[in-house]
């Protein structure tokens, strides 16, 4: 035999199995690279629904609910009804794909979101998707849990998971994996061939993980603030928050009126830390929800955490919170508490009111796949950095919830960094305190077609305020692969900090719109019963003042004899109507002014470059002189009986409904901001 006859006996036959086994291999569809398998069968059960939720008037919109099992592997088992609302684009033809955007968290709803969604640019040329994650707000079930009862989670004594369970909710279903099944399935069941994804925060894991499962089915996707599926903050509980707060130091040494107003800031810092854990600044919340007052202690660790995950998540400049944490430091060490206590008031009083985290959800995922990913012992850098921070664990009491739940951990949703040809655009903040900017550096490293932008002065939310960071994404998204232009990145805002000069002292302001919070939950009862007959009663004594005055000019009347005294008190009483009916129409656009900006800008006192504040400033002592020489008048009249007695009336009834606004000025500390 032949050397050719043996190698076509030997070689051939083997050759043949190889090519045959590749072709097997290459017919069978891809498994999910990130370990998550898709559902088998068919789950396309969509139907149009009422909108859960207050959609804007202006927008053409579809409000539609997926229904999916809770367990996949069980599809004849209890179902799950999740909401989307589809929001039309401005186009006449739009593009075929959409964007489909879910929120972070995990535990935050995505509905809300339509109201920014309802102006952004990437709607231009597509509908754009708002998909509630199971377990959230306005899904079917919501695994929600007010604040005041997840405080109260020990071992032995667990309300928020009872009434979980008492629901007959299989727990063990609420995982980061079948949220990523949840949205694939939907484009299926929307008939999408492939669209494109939006995340933020925790919504990145879940998005980074779709687009590694489901990358036929993914155009592109834009990525803010990632977290990475190797990454979880349980392992980084004081040296992110840590990183962040350096950074502000940094920034604030090289700005000279910072340098000069806070020389001191790092160990004014360090010091105030360690004095509130010895002695905390104790307050209490006033609930209508819970029915009492919620006692509130004040710590280091609390007040770092309050940094970390409020104030130092938007961007950092005047007027946001960020902008005033060295003016608040400085403040608090010199024994100023007053602030302090007045924005955490109004930071808890907010979430405990108006509760729209699911609580559930959050600790479903985190105690079932972030923290047993990490386990109890923490990197080395993360413990010096709680040393730094006199021993801050931002996780400790997510640990402590995760100890009384005791529930079975599940696969983690990912142990490295996804890799992936999809367009990705990667958008961080330097300022970021849950994400470090290294995150998202790092996971667009990892994918092949990635454009990374990190701004300078942004925290935790990118793309608030953020024309640029807008610009960009629209820009991408109708090309995912044209290189962009990152210019105006240069241009937008750096970090700023507000100084002592900047502001009108006036920390009760900030109480004012939880005072007054009309059509809305959340106000004091008393104080909007006394404030609605004040200014109402005001309002109305002003028209019957102006009404009285036409009819003195009147050329019937002028020949009639008036006590110059009366005609004093006439023009006082209109002054004070005037100026006090301003003093409410100021402060609620003060309140209005200050709305999307945070809680702790407004506490320090109102900025000097507002008009509404400067107006206030001035018209508000005016408005107290006035009220004081009015009554002076007035009590003067009825001890001599001068005037007419309807007039004495009159004028006291003005004194009255004007003295309300004058009590509500000393608790929002109005009389003092010029001093």
């Amino acid at each position: 035999m032949g050397v050719a006859q043996v190698l076509a006996r030997l070689v051939l036959p083997s050759l043949l199995a190889v090519v045959v086994a590749v072709f097997f291999v290459m017919s069978e569809p891809a498994p999910a690279r990130a370990g998550i398998d898709l559902p088998g069968g068919s789950f396309d059960s969509t139907r149009l629904v009422e909108c859960p939720i207050e959609v804007p008037n202006a927008v053409e919109v579809e409000c539609g609910e997926l229904v999916v099992p809770e367990d996949y592997d069980q599809p004849g088992g209890m179902t799950l009804r999740l909401p989307y609302i589809i929001l039309r684009s401005r186009s006449a033809v739009p593009e075929p794909d959409p964007l489909i955007f879910t929120a972070g968290g995990p535990g935050s709803s995505s509905l809300d979101s339509v109201w920014l969604f309802a102006d952004s640019r990437l709607r231009d040329d597509r509908d754009i998707i708002v998909f509630e994650q199971r377990g959230n707000r306005y899904a079917e079930p919501a695994l929600m849990c007010d604040a005041s009862v997840w405080w109260e989670e020990t071992a032995g004594h667990t309300p928020c998971l009872d009434s979980i369970r008492v629901r007959g909710i299989d727990i063990s279903q609420y995982s980061t994996d079948n949220i990523v099944r949840d949205v694939v399935v939907l484009r299926e069941a929307l008939g999408y061939e492939h669209w494109n994804l939006y995340g933020g925060s925790f919504s990145t894991l879940v998005m980074l993980l779709v687009m590694d499962a489901d990358p036929s089915g993914t155009r592109s996707a834009i990525l803010q603030s990632v977290r990475p599926p190797s990454e979880t903050t349980f392992a980084h509980e004081a040296d992110s928050p840590l990183r962040a707060i350096e950074q502000m130091f940094t920034d604030c040494a090289a700005n000279a009126q910072c340098a000069a107003s806070y020389p001191d800031l790092a160990d004014d810092f360090f010091a105030l830390v360690r004095r509130l854990n010895a002695e905390p600044v104790e307050i209490e919340i006033e609930s209508s929800t819970v029915g009492g007052p919620i006692p509130l202690a004040i710590d280091g660790h609390r007040f770092i955490d309050w940094i970390a995950v409020n104030a130092l998540y938007g961007p950092v400049f005047p007027h946001y919170d960020a902008a005033y944490l060295p003016l608040l430091i400085n403040e608090v060490s010199r024994g100023n508490t007053r602030p302090l206590e007045i924005a955490a008031e109004s930071s808890w009083k907010g979430s405990i009111e108006n509760p729209t985290w699911a609580w559930g959800l959050m600790f479903a995922i985190s105690c079932q796949q972030d923290l047993p990913a990490v386990g109890t012992s923490r990197p080395e850098a993360d413990l010096a950095a709680s040393e730094r921070l006199d021993g801050f664990a931002r996780t400790a009491s997510q640990r402590e919830i995760c100890a009384a739940w005791d529930l079975a951990p599940l696969p983690p949703a990912g142990t490295d960094y996804v890799r992936s040809d999809v367009p990705t655009l990667v958008l961080a903040g330097s300022y970021d305190p849950v994400t470090p900017p290294v995150w998202s550096r790092t996971t667009a490293e990892h994918l092949t077609n990635s454009t990374y932008i990190e701004f300078p002065g942004r925290g935790h939310d990118v793309t608030s305020d953020n024309p640029c960071a807008a610009m960009l994404e629209a820009l991408f998204l109708a090309d995912p692969m044209t290189e962009l232009d990152t210019s105006c990145v240069e241009t937008s805002p750096g970090p700023s900090f507000a100084i002592p000069d900047d502001v009108y002292r006036a920390p009760g302001l900030a109480r004012s719109g939880h005072d007054v919070s009309l059509g809305s939950p959340g106000g004091v009862a008393w104080i909007e019963a006394l404030a609605a007959v004040g200014v109402y009663g005001t309002f109305l004594l002003a028209a019957f003042l102006v009404i009285l005055g036409l009819w003195l000019a009147s050329s019937r009347h002028r020949t009639r004899r008036v006590d110059r005294t009366a005609m004093v008190a006439y023009g006082l009483a209109l002054l004070v109507a005037v100026t006090t009916i301003a003093m409410a129409l100021l402060v609620t656009q003060l309140n209005d002014d200050y709305a999307s900006r945070g809680a702790l800008a407004f506490s320090l006192g109102p900025s000097r470059d507002l008009a509404s504040a400067v107006l206030l400033a001035w018209i508000s002592p005016l408005a107290g002189v006035l009220i004081l020489a009015l009554a002076v008048m007035t009590i003067w009249a009825w001890l001599t009986r001068r005037w007419h007695s309807g007039f004495r009336i009159l004028t006291t009834m003005t004194v009255l409904c004007s003295l309300v606004m004058v009590m509500l000025g000393v608790r929002w500390d109005l009389f003092t901001m010029l001093v």
